[in-house]
């Protein structure tokens, strides 16, 4: 009889889970994995620190293409003469003498060649995209040997000369090409260590079959693509396993950024004075080798572009701000837009500005007056940038989550309209259309225009460290649909502690390995007991699973291109709807804190704060209610003639016993130039700021004029709208602070 009640209850467990997904193998220990695998080892820093002594001002550092006038030690005296600080030179140092004699610093390009970790054109091409073996393997042996000796030569060669500053492995590098999409890389050598990081990862083939699922094995001797995915856009997402392509794109990262940290520590070994890194970074994606979380541990230098919030991820990634950082500038150099591109950038911790020189001295290209022009912008930008010297950013209390698997998520579900012609998606596509980067554009443009600060905080650092409530108030979930069962307890950790969570929709429908689940990782965090399977005819307009059809709109960008669902699953209070069967703001008290699901999304923010600045303020101040709630205020108020000013920022920055304020114009810009339909920053207009403190301070300087401020709550200083306003005060015990606004 007992025998017989075992039969049946198994039976009973097997009928209850027919035709179910099957959701096993969820007992990975993701955080021992990031704790002890190379993928995460962080490289040292301390070249990085040593630069600092000479690397002490901000530098222009022309990249020169197409000149009219041949680069020598005369041009090179001349251009130190009205104001320039720095140079670059490619491949080999050839050109360092002439740096040298005009005191000019200068980094290294393409250090370790090119072709390699950046695939020249014909090597990347449509039909390269689409074979299944990457032009170049990066397990090659004879490709890693290639690689080495390129850079020992250079960095040999380089390491002479006392101005040298930093070393760039190559420029745009990538696994892929930028963050294209492709079917690599099936060489026999790459999959080799493929299945070695999956056995590290799960222990055994067995434990990642499991995870796999049923027809897993077909991906064993290939990396899985989109294209074998396709039939899960019409199910609902419980239903939906992509852990075999999710597992193939995490390795390519890996695979990239542990051969970037080889390659720094060896250029290190040669010159242990100067950093090592790259330039032109590129959007986080799911290809190419952008996942910051592992990129920012395996460099010491980063030129990153203006893609997809990637400068605040390096901002924030960066320890200490000890990573020396740089932007790449365009166009005329003494052009309004540049020219704040400059100081934007200053006053957000960047040591400098890359120049893509085109045509300078020609005669139908920049003339010499313009280039020499621009030396006193540079010696000012110089002069202002020695206060952040050994600063250290401020932020109010406010965590951005960055979760990488919810990137590849949220990519998968943009290209559903694509269908098999996902392909087809270029990197430039993707960095204007992703719903990924259209929501943390969104979220850091709305806090920064409430006045408000922040850190990106990844989702390895919450694994390893978890997270302070009492350093960051308010920990904010942008569209996160991936989250380990092990970040989950964290975040509920991190409320019961008295932090406080806010998401705006689909937060933890999938685990780290992009499966599935029943419900949502965070539904018992937020207080929902039952939650309709989000799928097929639930989401935002109906039609497709996002709110962007990049198919129909490829040559706009994310805001332009969700407006036409916009009004499709728009709720009473004028938000935009993600889950259309679930109620918009759910939230419960956990412990000594509370978690907060909006059920939202808010690219909507980024066309309102252009064309309805009221609506903008409106939906705005929903979020600082919270945030309020949470114990998060701005410490500045700005007013323009009374009011204040539109899509502006303040940045704050601690240097030993003084505070310096920075504030400038904050436009939406995809990459390094404005959109059609936004705003750019024209003329020089020069206006009285007022800027209001919650505090009264000390020895307070307008660190542009160098004029002494009285002490007080309230100043008043001229502002060069394409320019920055900066002034700097002496810090003051909270007691001596004001109860706030």
């Amino acid at each position: 009889m007992r025998s017989f009640c075992i039969v049946l209850f198994a039976a009973a467990v097997f009928l209850l889970f027919l035709g179910r997904p099957v959701q096993v193998c969820r007992g990975e220990d993701f955080g021992r994995y990031i704790r002890t695998s190379e993928d995460f080892r962080p490289v040292d820093l301390s070249p990085a620190r040593r630069v600092s002594d000479r690397w002490n001002r901000w530098l222009l550092m022309p990249w020169r293409y197409d000149w009219g006038r041949p680069y020598d030690r005369t041009l090179a005296l001349e251009l130190k003469g009205v104001g320039y600080n720095g140079a670059f030179c490619d491949y080999e140092p050839e050109e360092a003498a002439s740096h040298e004699g005009a005191g000019l610093l200068w980094y290294l390009d393409h250090a370790a060649g090119k072709g390699d970790l950046h695939l020249r054109t014909e090597q990347a091409s449509r039909e390269a995209l689409a074979s299944p073996l990457r032009p170049v393997c990066l397990a090659d042996s004879s490709v890693r040997v290639r690689l080495f000796d390129r850079l020992e030569t250079s960095v040999a060669a380089a390491s002479a000369f006392p101005g040298r500053i930093a070393y760039a492995l190559d420029d745009e590098i990538s696994w892929s090409s930028s963050t294209s999409p492709c079917r690599w890389d099936n060489d026999p050598r790459s999959l080799a260590e493929f299945h070695a990081w999956l056995l590290e990862r799960c222990g055994s083939r067995e434990a990642v079959m499991a995870r796999w699922g049923g027809d897993g094995e077909r991906f064993w001797d290939r990396m899985a693509t989109p294209d074998d995915f396709q039939d899960l856009y019409g199910r609902p997402w419980p239903e939906w396993n992509l852990s075999p392509w999710a597992d193939a794109v995490s390795f390519m990262d890996s695979q990239l950024s542990n051969l970037i940290g080889e390659l720094v520590e060896r250029a290190n070994v040669i010159d242990p004075q100067t950093p090592c890194g790259i330039v032109g970074g590129q959007c986080p994606a799911p290809y190419g080798g952008y996942d910051y979380a592992k990129l920012m541990r395996k460099v010491q230098f980063l030129e990153v572009y203006n893609l997809g919030a990637a400068a605040e991820l390096a901002r924030s990634l960066n320890p200490g701000q000890t990573i020396p950082l740089v932007k790449t500038g365009f166009g005329p150099p003494l052009a309004p837009q540049n020219i704040w591109f400059c100081w934007h950038h200053l006053i957000h911790g960047d040591r400098g500005l890359i120049f893509w020189a085109e045509s300078w001295f020609r005669p139908r290209g920049v003339p010499a007056g313009e280039v020499f022009g621009f030396g006193p912008v540079i010696q000012e930008l110089a002069r202002v940038s020695e206060l952040f010297r050994e600063a250290r950013w401020q932020h109010d209390g406010i965590a951005i989550y960055y979760s990488h698997p919810s990137i590849q998520t949220s990519w998968f579900i943009d290209c559903q309209p694509h269908g098999r012609t996902w392909i087809n998606r270029s990197g430039s596509m993707d960095a204007r259309l992703a719903s990924s980067a259209g929501t943390l554009w969104a979220w850091t443009r709305l806090l920064e225009d409430a006045g408000l600060q922040y850190d990106c905080y990844s989702y390895a650092d919450l694994l390893e460290r978890g997270i302070d409530p009492q350093r960051y108030r308010l920990l904010i979930l942008p569209r996160t649909l991936a989250l380990s069962d092990q970040e989950a307890a964290a975040m509920t950790r991190y409320v019961r502690a008295g932090g406080h969570l806010l998401a705006d929709h689909g937060a933890g429908w999938f685990d780290e390995h992009l499966r599935g689940r029943e419900r949502p990782a965070l539904d018992d965090l937020f207080g929902i007991r039952e939650h309709p399977p989000a799928g097929p005819g639930r989401l935002f307009g109906g039609d497709l699973l996002s709110e962007i059809d990049a198919e129909k709109h490829w040559d706009r960008n994310v805001v332009e291109a969700a407006a036409r669902m916009w009004d499709r699953c728009r709720r009473e209070n004028g938000f935009v709807a993600a889950e259309r069967d679930l109620d918009c703001f759910r939230e419960k008290t956990t412990g000594r804190g509370w978690a907060h699901l909006m059920n939202v999304s808010l690219i909507e923010y980024l066309f309102l704060r252009i064309l309805d600045p009221e609506e903008a303020a409106a939906r705005r101040r929903l979020v600082m209610e919270l945030a309020e709630r949470a114990g998060v205020r701005p410490v500045v108020r700005l007013r323009v003639e009374g009011k204040p000013p539109l899509r502006t920022e303040v940045t704050r920055w601690q240097a030993e016993d003084r505070t310096i304020l920075c504030v400038a114009r904050n436009p939406l810009v995809f990459g390094e130039a404005s959109e059609p339909w936004q705003e750019t920053i024209t003329g020089g207009e020069t206006v009285p700021l007022e800027i209001l403190l919650d505090r009264t301070v000390r020895e307070a300087v307008d660190e542009r004029t160098g004029r002494p401020l009285q002490a007080g709550d309230r100043f008043e200083v001229p502002w060069t709208t394409s320019e920055a306003a900066v002034i700097s005060f002496q810090a003051i015990d909270a007691a001596e602070s004001k109860d706030g606004f």
